[in-house]
């Protein structure tokens, strides 16, 4: 069994134990957040929305909190959103995404190492800090190109990443992130000089544990 199975089902078997002692038994499930914003010149601190209802930019890949419900966050992932030149669409869903400074993204923003090397995410749940000065460092994964043909056009060639998208750009929290739909929640990026340009997206992502109608648990 893989080690971070091993993981997830540990982190699993302590959630379904922590809501039985609190005599409740919310349906649990392995399940993702997404929470984006569209990266602005000049800009240095993104806060990120995470509940339903929040966020001031609407994209349809994103994944938020329902209120009603709590989530248990094992594992984080930051990424950039790149698209091949400044003027593409903030709304476009056909874009990668990259856990460093990628050729597309690299050429449009300039100066991407900024997020990866030398930035930190801060997260506070009702005002107390439960993740702070998070080096983003920790997410930076670089794929080894690769040359790959292309369906459908007579063998052409192009240079490709090597991903694995279950583990690249993530890293595991320990102690595991409890957030909650019925909690105040502030998720911070802190860059130390903005990006160059205002193409491309920032893309935080949360693995984990999601629990239907568990928002009051505390209550």
């Amino acid at each position: 069994m893989a080690q971070n199975e091993m993981g997830a089902r540990q982190a699993y078997s302590l959630i379904k134990r922590a809501y039985a002692k609190k005599g409740r038994n919310p349906v649990t499930t392995a399940s993702t957040l997404r929470l984006q914003l569209p990266i602005a010149s000049n800009k240095t601190l993104y806060q990120f929305p995470i509940l339903q209802g929040d966020e001031q930019t609407s994209y349809a890949e994103q994944i938020l909190l329902n209120r009603a419900d709590a989530f248990t966050a094992t594992e984080v992932g930051l990424f950039i959103g790149g698209y091949t030149d400044a003027g593409a669409a903030t709304t476009a869903q056909d874009y990668g995404l990259y856990s460093y400074g990628a050729t597309p993204i690299a050429t449009a923003l300039n100066n991407t190492n900024v997020v990866f090397y030398n930035s930190k995410l801060n997260i506070a749940v009702n005002n107390v800090q439960y993740l702070q000065n998070f080096d983003t460092f920790r997410f930076y994964q670089a794929g080894v190109a690769q040359t790959a043909k292309i369906f459908a056009t007579g063998g052409t060639t192009s240079v490709k990443d090597s991903v694995e998208g279950s583990s690249y750009g993530f890293c595991p929290l320990v102690p595991t992130l409890q957030l909650s739909g019925s909690s105040k929640i502030d998720i911070q990026l802190q860059l130390p000089a903005p990006l160059a340009a205002s193409a491309g997206i920032l893309i935080l992502m949360f693995r984990g544990f999601l629990s239907l109608g568990a928002s009051n648990l505390n209550k």
